[in-house]
């Protein structure tokens, strides 16, 4: 075993008054430390649930442990099991330790841990020893599968910086909040009762089941796609799925708003840069990054200071065309607008730019070229002119296909520093499979290179991000600040990725709706 390793065993004070307790076992005895002495410790922390403790630890001494592993995230993040990302709120560390520690000692800690038992050393050290024994096993099997290099150059990195991001706070703006919080439950109960009677449907938020059960008999297709693919991507003869995606967005927001108090001035999310299966980052408890664009001015700058959101520009269809060589998707991303052409070229005009970036997408992620042309008519584009167009990406189609046939062989797909996902049955691949293995590809590759994005703002000491939207992210500067600075440094991160074989695109935008 690694001798500079030690186990972090803490318990946490719900109620914030700073009564944190941490003890450490480093492998030959267990002992009380402080916040401040946890943070000067040069061994390498194992823990788990470093998510709860995190801001704590930040709040008291304005600096994080110097090397800190949490196990659960590891172990996650590393797996490259779909399943383990989507049943990571459900399961706990009792699950991992169940292989070395008995069930009722198990037990007895999750009491200390939850501060329901008095603090036994015995049982800590029993739970510390087996922290060390599961870090080694998940390390050895993360250096195995070729992911370790990203979890301690790219993942570890970035949970530091945004913790202490998040740790730090944003200010509400109460006049706002409160003006929201007045006016969501009419918003959300109308636009509710709206759709219910526009559709002949009852008066709540249709389950998957029950979209499906609506749609398919009006002849749409759920073979080998998911319900929120069909709703994003599939057009229909009506506005169900633009009304129904409006009606989800506004209980989105209506959730966040209401998990706010008019009493809080700032709020701390909490941070979850490995919240999906393509390692997109999250922040929740509240979910800021679901809040619609009319209820995000509830966010304010500190004093003195100003909001500015900067985004890649057409960043999946770049990552699609470099990493593919498609010449012609290369050919539509250097000509500025990428989607503004493909709607000159499928409609004959610019203004059906959202129809285009909605059936590009479409088409990049497999739906049947029949089912593009039917879409692309329906939003009233030239059926010969779409089909023209999108049987020009003969590379693209065979770099899908090659995608495909090691999904099928390998048993898995991964980027180019890890972030693997597995199949996790056996025989020919799914329609969904198929798109599964793209989206994993060219959506992990998006989240490695905007996860080297926000580490190499780090050399920004004006900058503080405040929100990451997946592909974009709002921050906090001086006035004098350029902001275009930032911009600057989104654009060249994802050149210097692709060592200058593409140009990285990215702007200032609008994280607000006036």
């Amino acid at each position: 075993m690694n001798n500079n390793k030690k186990a972090l065993l803490f318990i946490h004070d719900y109620t914030e008054q700073g009564n944190d307790l941490f003890y450490l076992w480093d492998g030959a005895q267990i002992g009380e430390v402080t916040a401040e002495k946890l943070v000067t410790d040069d061994a390498e922390i194992i823990c788990h649930d470093y998510w709860l403790i995190a801001p704590a630890i930040y709040r008291t001494t304005q600096q994080l442990p110097k090397i800190i592993t949490d196990v659960e995230e590891l172990r996650i993040s590393t797996s490259g099991k779909k399943t383990d990302r989507e049943l990571k709120e459900k399961t706990d560390i009792a699950q991992s330790l169940k292989a070395r520690v008995d069930a009722d000692t198990i037990k007895k800690y999750l009491a200390i841990f939850h501060r329901k038992s008095a603090v036994d050393d015995s049982i800590l050290t029993t739970i510390g020893q087996a922290l060390l024994e599961l870090s080694e096993e998940i390390e050895i099997l993360a250096k195995k599968l070729d992911e370790w290099d990203r979890f301690i150059k790219i993942e570890r990195p970035i949970t530091e910086q945004l913790i202490q991001s998040a740790a730090k706070g944003i200010a509400i703006n109460e006049e706002k909040l409160r003006l929201h919080k007045k006016n969501i439950e009419f918003d959300y109960y109308m636009t509710l009762k709206s759709f219910s009677s526009k559709y002949n449907v009852p008066l709540e938020i249709p389950s998957d089941a029950e979209i499906i059960n609506y749609l398919e008999p009006k002849g749409y297709d759920f073979s080998g796609v998911n319900v929120d693919y069909v709703l994003k991507f599939v057009p229909m003869q009506d506005d169900f799925a633009i009304d129904l995606l409006k009606l989800m967005k506004i209980a989105k927001s209506r959730k966040v708003l209401n998990l706010i108090p008019l009493s809080q001035r700032r709020i701390y999310p909490i941070t979850d840069v490995f919240g999906s299966v393509t390692s997109r980052i999250y922040f929740k408890d509240p979910s800021l990054q679901n809040l619609a664009k009319q209820h995000r001015n509830i966010l304010a700058p500190d004093k003195g200071k100003l909001f500015s959101y900067v985004d890649f520009d057409q960043y999946e269809a770049g990552i699609m065309g470099i990493l593919s060589g498609d010449s012609e998707i290369l050919r539509l991303y250097a000509s500025g607008d990428l989607y503004e052409t493909v709607a000159e070229e499928v409609f004959g005009n610019k203004t059906n730019r959202k129809e285009a970036k909605r059936l590009f997408l479409s088409y990049a992620y497999g739906m049947r070229k029949q089912s593009l042309y039917d879409a692309a008519s329906n939003y009233g584009a030239n059926r010969q002119a779409a089909k023209d167009f999108f049987n020009k990406f003969s590379v693209f189609e065979k770099w899908k296909v090659a995608i495909h046939s090691e999904f099928q062989q390998q048993g898995y797909v991964k980027t180019s520093l890890g972030n693997h996902m597995q199949r996790e049955i056996i025989g020919p691949l799914s329609e969904q499979e198929k798109r599964s293995s793209v989206s994993q590809i060219v959506q992990g590759t998006a989240s490695l290179i905007f996860k080297k994005t926000l580490l190499n703002l780090r050399s920004e000491t004006n900058v503080q991000i405040k929100v990451p939207m997946h592909d974009a992210v709002l921050f906090q500067h001086d006035e004098k600040f350029n902001a275009e600075t930032v911009a600057q440094i989104f654009s060249s991160t994802m050149t210097e990725h692709f060592e200058g074989k593409i140009q990285g695109k990215a702007s200032i935008s609008e994280f607000f709706e006036n």
